[in-house]
This record gives structure tokens, sequence and C-alpha cells, in this order.
């Protein structure tokens, strides 16, 4: 009986050592395994979905966008109503700061974002048509005169190429008071060191 056990024992252990592969077979099996999997998978921007790739901006164009404010020939001042991707906060507002436009405010929002039926993506989550996602708005009030260069900087310093970058909007406005002065029109608009100021400098 101890001589059965015995032979059955070495003969599942030879059987086992049998089906062993060796080290370095196996790591160049694995090798191999990653190699094909990694030449299956394509890799598109979050907005193509499998589908043709959608027109994206250059930053020469964004850089040369112009408002059409014929509609308000009169008005002296525009409200620009930016929203766009939380993370990219930092660098419109710090853009904004180096080009003289210290006046604005901040809001946290939250909008349904959906373009040309592509789903949109934020945080490694996608967001479908009744979705709400988070993003942030700026309200800047500047001089009619300013409003291109504001916009072309938002626009700019906002834009990743992908679905969910955002919208500039354009409003006019009738009146600016300044609280603490009273002041009226461009005296209440005004930011001292602002974009004028530093225009007047390099001129």
């Amino acid at each position: 009986m101890q001589l059965t056990r015995t032979s059955t024992s070495v003969a599942s252990r030879t059987s086992r050592a049998a089906n062993v592969v060796p080290l370095r077979v196996s790591a160049t099996r694995c090798q191999q395994c990653r190699l094909a999997r990694r030449a299956s998978v394509v890799v598109r921007a979050s907005d193509e979905n499998g589908r043709v790739p959608t027109q994206r901006a250059t930053y020469a164009e964004l850089e040369s966008i112009q408002c059409d404010l014929s509609a308000f020939p009169g008005v002296k001042f525009f409200r620009i109503e930016a929203i766009f991707r939380p993370w990219r906060l930092p660098f419109v507002v710090d853009t904004l700061s180096k080009y003289g436009i210290r006046g604005l405010t901040n809001t946290p929002v939250k909008g349904v974002g959906v373009q040309g039926g592509s789903r949109e993506r934020y945080a490694g989550t996608e967001f479908g048509p009744s979705n709400l996602v988070d993003k942030e708005k700026l309200d800047i009030v500047v001089s009619r005169a300013q409003v291109d260069t504001v916009v072309r900087l938002v626009a700019a310093s906002a834009f990743t190429g992908e679905i969910g970058d955002g919208k500039i909007f354009v409003h006019p406005v009738a009146e600016v008071i300044r609280i603490r002065t009273a002041e009226t029109g461009l005296d209440a608009e005004k930011m001292e060191g602002g974009m004028e100021d530093m225009m007047r400098k390099k001129k």
C-alpha cells in the first residue's frame, strides 16, 4: 500500500513538473501578450467616440476672434459671460490678470453639455443629454474697445479642443456705477493698473 501511494505521489509530481513552464519562456510569453494588447488599443479624443473627429479651432483662430457688436451701436459697456471647464479656471484668471483685467466675478455652475449628439467627458465620467456637468462661470464687464481682446484671452486660455470646452456670451450693459465713489460710466469701469493703464505705459 505504501509503495502504491509513493509511486502515485511521484507520478503526480512528475506530471506537474512536466507542466511547469521555464521562467524565461513565461516572461517572453507575457511580453508578447502585452505587445499584442498594446497593438490592439485605438486611442481617440473623447469627443470622437468612434465617429468622424469634430472640427477644432487653432490658436490663431481663437486669437483673431471678432465680436459683432453692430446691433448695439450706442452701447459703451459689455458683459462677457464665459462658461468653461473647472480645471481651466486658474489659467483663465491668470491670463486675464497678466493683461490687466482685474474686475471679474466667478460662480461655480452646472449645465447640460452635449454637442452634436456626442457625450462629454469630465473627471473620467461620460455625461449624456440630461446630465448636469460642473462648470465655472466668469462675468467680466469691459468697455466696448476691450471686448474682442478679452474674448480672445478667455477663449485661448480655456481651450482644450474637446467637447465641453464651454461658451462665451456677450451682453450689452447700460451703465456702470462704482458704489464707493458714486462714479459712473468709464470712470466707474476703469481699474487702476488695468488694461487701459498698461496700454498707455507701452506707448
